[in-house]
């Protein structure tokens, strides 16, 4: 049973659809969704790539994420090419990828009621921020920019990378290119390094990128939690049946890659979520109708407190620990409970979660200093002792009195005004 701060209907609505046996694991469900309001998108994403420009003293060629058109499932190439004179009077001209500007920012509506997605909100943040440094920041240049200014590094941004394959795609589109090919053979002292920079991802859509032949380095602001990263394996069969059981026919269970993800944007859901979540039917409703957090019968209406906030991360640390549960009063004692359970490096903390990377970094920063976890951010003798007094001081507590009504969670709020 799932007890969050407000009792919101709409939720209720939602729960009340799954037959009463599975509306607990509904309401656990939900209550675990991260949203990430529209203001802290913005400016965490910013954050982010200001420290990727800090470590260069070159210009960084800026480029948006967006869907590539392609030919029999090839992406058309990032830019044009051209033949020239390879300089030597004999054999085959050199192809040489050429132009001033690179793909449109934001791509061009091509019919009727085309739909912009998640591509217009960074769009706009990168803007705003090559505008906050013209002389370092080039905005989806073209190669004869590329080389004039002297771009040593290709970095790509989206807010999301789920399965992977749109980002791939991206990058497939540039490595077509034999210039392309030929700046990164030489990334080593003058060539073209590349990046992707997100605001979340997800364990394995990030494998996905890193095994890419550009071989980026990727960065994110937070790792996506998904069913699989918060819940323990055998809880997760339970869950994952539940989404396979209620979804509509013929939909992905667990969304676009079998991802599984549970983050909402103020912008909108990933298709990557449950399609319980999101898709509708003729006998269900989805909690956010067609991935749109913004409509008004969206439960992300209200402001979402911080009380709120620290519920999801108290209910994602409660179900992803093993063994008895440890009463999470702070950051540093629900970072301490999550360390039970392996992997324990700071991205899969962060995706189980749901918080930062830069936060659950500095929470294991604290635990090394007072001792209670080894390099290896394993629990130390200390530590253990620790946890078995806070287990047994909240045994102590009084039992909670029984309440007819479930609790259903409501912490998928936005603030007001965004």
């Amino acid at each position: 049973m799932v007890k969050t701060v407000v009792h919101d209907r709409l939720v209720r609505a939602w729960v009340e659809q799954f037959d009463e046996a599975d509306r607990a694991n509904a309401a656990t469900l939900a209550a675990l969704i991260k949203l990430v309001p529209g203001d802290v998108f913005r400016r965490e994403l910013t954050a982010c790539l200001q420290g990727r420009l800090d470590t260069c003293s070159t210009p960084i060629a800026l480029y948006n994420e967006s869907e590539r058109r392609k030919w029999k499932g090839v992406p058309h190439r990032l830019f044009q090419e051209k033949a020239r004179a390879n300089g030597k009077g004999e054999g085959q001209n050199a192809i040489r990828a050429f132009g001033k500007a690179g793909p449109a920012l934001v791509p061009r509506q091509r019919q009727v009621a085309e739909e912009i997605g998640s591509e217009g909100v960074v769009g706009n943040i990168l803007t705003q921020f090559h505008r906050a440094n013209r002389k370092t920041v080039l905005l989806s240049p073209g190669p004869d920019v590329i080389r004039e200014r002297g771009a040593r590094r290709f970095i790509l941004v989206t807010d999301f990378i789920g399965s992977g394959d749109r980002v791939a795609s991206y990058l497939n589109a540039a490595w077509r290119l034999r210039s392309v090919r030929s700046w990164w053979s030489r990334r080593g002292s003058k060539g073209l390094r590349f990046e992707v920079v997100a605001y979340a991802g997800t364990e394995a859509g990030v494998a996905v990128v890193r095994k890419h032949a550009t071989a980026p380095d990727v960065t994110l602001v937070t790792q996506c939690p998904t069913i699989e990263s918060v819940f323990p394996p055998a809880q997760y069969k339970v869950m994952k049946s539940l989404c396979k059981r209620y979804a509509i026919a013929g939909s992905r269970p667990l969304g676009y890659g079998d991802t599984g993800v549970l983050l909402a944007f103020d912008h909108g859901m990933p298709n990557n979520a449950p399609a319980i979540l999101w898709k509708g039917g003729r006998h269900w409703t989805g909690l956010v109708p067609g991935r749109t957090t913004s409509a008004i019968s969206s439960p992300f209406q209200e402001g979402l407190t911080e009380d709120q906030e620290q519920a999801r991360i108290e209910t994602a640390a409660r179900v992803s620990s093993i063994g008895p549960a440890i009463p999470p009063t702070e950051l540093n004692t629900i970072v301490l409970s999550a360390l039970r359970r392996s992997p324990r490096h700071p991205e899969a903390l962060s995706g189980r979660l749901g918080l930062t990377i830069d936060d659950v970094e500095d929470a294991l920063t604290q635990l090394k200093r007072w001792g209670w976890i080894n390099d290896d951010h394993q629990l130390s003798e200390r530590g253990r002792t620790i946890v078995s007094r806070l287990i047994q001081q909240d045994r102590k507590r009084p039992l909670p009195s029984p309440k007819s009504k479930m609790y259903f969670p409501n912490s998928l709020r936005v603030p007001r005004n965004v």
